[in-house]
């Protein structure tokens, strides 16, 4: 049982971050700057 919760705990983190960098490359987040890159933008959403 525990670590079925781990394996949907971690699935659950992956699934946001890939949704997090899509919503990036499309240009939805505000404090996104174009003059950086993909990753430095997920770095900084990240750390929020």
């Amino acid at each position: 049982m525990f670590k079925t919760n781990v394996i949907f705990h971690a699935a659950n983190i992956t699934i946001t971050g890939i949704e997090n960098i899509k919503i990036i490359q499309k240009g939805q987040i505000i404090r996104a700057k174009k003059q950086v890159s993909t990753f430095e933008n997920f770095a900084k959403l990240m750390a929020a």
